[in-house]
């Protein structure tokens, strides 16, 4: 697994990042990632009690990490959140250095990230965003494609045509997102371009995060159609095939409901009692089509290792 742009810059050994999964991004997963040589994500969420105030959550769950890791990692934000300001200042005050935002304009807060001398990484589904996020400054964009877990791009473009259009399209680094799991998707995802990879599911099912025991035998058992598409056209959504799920596929949200009403019916609080209690009738979980690739639960080291060992696998019988 060689070096590359992004793993240079981000000071890690392998170009892999855990993305920022609401509740689950626990410190410890998150330490165990930045420690096995890949880039831990915090998400806000993360720890989080019921009511609590997530700029104070913010500051301990970061310190609990600093106490396990020496290692870079970094934060998740949502830019919509309506903290968000005081959540960059919370980050910005600990001494974090590494920013991955979504589900709003760069143009919001990249510039108060960069004075706060952050590398911003931006999620894009589209090369229109991708384009328009580096014209206002990011250092990397991460190309979702519609394999990815939770709200997906209308476009519904998939990860194989979307990283390879991207990397052709701006001069930053291009992290690959969406069904990658194992060394077979990352030497994929390097053969069309990108420079490093993103993976959300493969960390859920590991010893060392939160995620409760039903949610990963749940991935564990899930087949190639284990997730479904809920939300209709507008909103589209990836999430486990089970219970609540299923319900809200036979009754789809209309192409027309705004986004308060998909905030209510699939938003991250109804994601809760899925991810955290295994509760599949009261919640939802947003999972990515890889899920049916994943066959057991590792820890995050031995996860490395199948990416390391894999990938130097694979590469020799492509030489």
């Amino acid at each position: 697994m060689k070096r590359t742009a992004v793993s240079t810059a981000l000071g890690i050994a392998y170009p892999v990042l855990q993305a920022g999964m609401p509740w689950v991004s626990n410190p410890e997963l998150v330490a165990a990632v930045s420690n096995a040589g890949g880039l831990g994500i915090l998400h806000p969420t993360s720890g989080i009690e019921p009511g609590a105030d997530p700029v104070a959550n913010l500051h301990a769950v970061i310190r609990h990490v600093q106490r396990l890791t020496q290692e870079p990692f970094g934060v998740s934000f949502y830019l919509p959140h309506p903290q968000i300001e005081q959540l960059i200042e919370a980050a910005a005050q600990e001494g974090l250095s590494i920013a991955i935002t979504y589900g709003g304009s760069p143009a919001l807060y990249t510039g108060t990230l960069k004075d706060h001398s952050m590398t911003v990484i931006h999620q894009i589904s589209t090369v229109r965003h991708a384009r328009g996020a580096e014209a206002q400054g990011v250092d990397m964009v991460i190309a979702e494609g519609f394999e990815s877990g939770g709200l997906r791009g209308v476009d519904k473009v998939s990860t194989m045509v979307l990283v390879p259009q991207v990397v052709g399209s701006v001069a930053i680094p291009v992290i690959a997102s969406g069904g990658i799991v194992d060394s077979r998707g990352y030497v994929a995802a390097t053969a069309l371009g990108a420079m490093g990879v993103q993976m959300a599911s493969r960390f859920m099912a590991t010893r060392e995060c939160i995620s409760h025991q039903n949610y990963k035998t749940a991935i564990v058992a899930a087949i190639d159609s284990g997730t479904i598409v809920v939300g209709g056209n507008r909103w589209p959504t990836r999430v486990l095939k089970q219970g609540l799920a299923m319900q809200m596929k036979e009754s789809s949200m209309e192409d027309g409901d705004d986004y308060a009403a998909w905030d209510q019916a699939l938003g991250i609080d109804r994601t809760r009692a899925a991810y955290l209690e295994g509760d599949f009738d009261a919640g939802v979980a947003y999972t990515g089509a890889g899920a049916g690739l994943i066959s057991d639960i590792l820890t995050v080291q031995e996860v490395f290792k199948d990416l390391v060992d894999g990938s130097h696998s694979l590469a020799r019988k492509l030489a």
